[in-house]
């Protein structure tokens, strides 16, 4: 209706005020509503702070709107905000993203207001074990001290016992702990208080504890009933550890779950567009800066197996840049919504 409109136009002057508006609303849909853009991570140490801080300093310097990462102790704390409109963005686990959304336990009632941005990077988790003890497999860790509950981060739990059961573990197999947030979980295994805590590979909690352990950290391999984990945790599979990485010792196998950038129905049809348009155009740059985001290749940050519905902004761009397939449509299609 635009275009038809200003075809209409006769008068030269018309013509480029009109197009000013245009150029406005088609080019830079921050100076309509976006003012500022609130990003929530894990805390600090994680690979969803740096990731946020990441795009966080993307938007800021290329187009100068105030963006700041607010750290909570986990994603389970900010997945109600994400809902309720009360920040902009969050980075959230395929896991938490697919219970809140439909409404599983914890959450007392489905998050329908969740919306994905994009898929931001794959997240290898797995329990990390002293390098000097006898522990090697899920299966070892029979009797021994384990950390299962995260108090911040519910749906953590939710894998850990989806990791245990691969082991043909239960919570009557072992002595099970509960911890505030995931630093502490690691900060009890460097104290000696617990046998095993699981955190993401290569984080900067992990560089911590393997550098203050004596002798440093490992990972332990899923036990041999893999088949359990997507089953009982949908949103994880298990893949190989990527090799070289800290505490990786050999052939590991481990949880994979993917970390995606959210935000909810608050946010406008066009600064959705604008801000999946500003992170697809700078993510080269993104991935060269921030290592946690370089397996996440330019076309992969549309997946088509989400566990919640994508945005109608991000739907657009991505169609507007040929990464929307009828796969996606299929998957979209799953979800009850107008």
């Amino acid at each position: 209706m635009r275009v038809i409109a200003l075809l209409k136009l006769t008068h030269i002057s018309q013509i480029s005020a009109y197009c000013g508006i245009f150029i406005l609303f088609f080019g830079d849909f921050s100076s309509a509503e976006l003012r500022q853009v609130v990003i929530g991570t894990n805390p600090a140490g994680t690979h969803a702070y740096a990731a946020g801080a990441g795009i966080a300093k993307v938007i800021q310097d290329t187009h100068g709107i105030r963006s700041t990462v607010r750290p909570f102790s986990g994603s389970s704390a900010y997945l109600p905000l994400l809902h309720r409109g009360e920040i902009t963005l969050g980075l959230n686990t395929s896991i938490d993203s697919y219970l809140a959304y439909s409404g599983l336990d914890p959450y007392g009632a489905p998050m329908t207001n969740l919306r994905l941005l994009a898929r931001a990077f794959p997240l290898y988790i797995m329990y990390m074990v002293r390098a000097d003890s006898d522990l090697y497999s899920v299966e070892d860790l029979l009797q021994k001290r384990v950390v299962v509950g995260v108090r911040s981060n519910i749906s953590m739990g939710a894998l850990h016992r989806a990791i245990l059961a691969t082991g043909s573990l239960g919570s009557e197999d072992i002595d099970e702990l509960t911890v505030g947030g995931l630093p502490d979980g690691v900060r009890l295994l460097i104290e000696g208080r617990v046998d095993a805590a699981s955190i993401g590979l290569d984080t900067a909690l992990t560089l911590q504890a393997h550098a203050t352990v004596p002798g440093g950290i490992r990972y332990l391999t899923m036990g041999q009933d893999e088949e359990k984990l997507s089953t009982l945790m949908p949103g994880s599979k298990v893949s190989m550890a990527p090799n070289g990485g800290v505490g990786v010792d050999g052939d590991l196998r481990v949880s994979e779950i993917s970390d995606y950038l959210n935000t909810g129905t608050h946010l406008s049809e066009e600064d959705a567009y604008f801000l999946v348009k500003t992170i697809h155009e700078r993510w080269e740059e993104l991935r060269a800066d921030y290592p946690v985001l370089s397996s996440t290749p330019p076309d992969g940050l549309a997946p088509p197996d989400n566990p919640h519905p994508y945005h109608d902004g991000a739907i657009q761009y991505y169609k507007d840049v040929g990464l929307w397939t009828e796969g996606h449509d299929q998957s979209q299609a799953r979800f009850d919504i107008e």
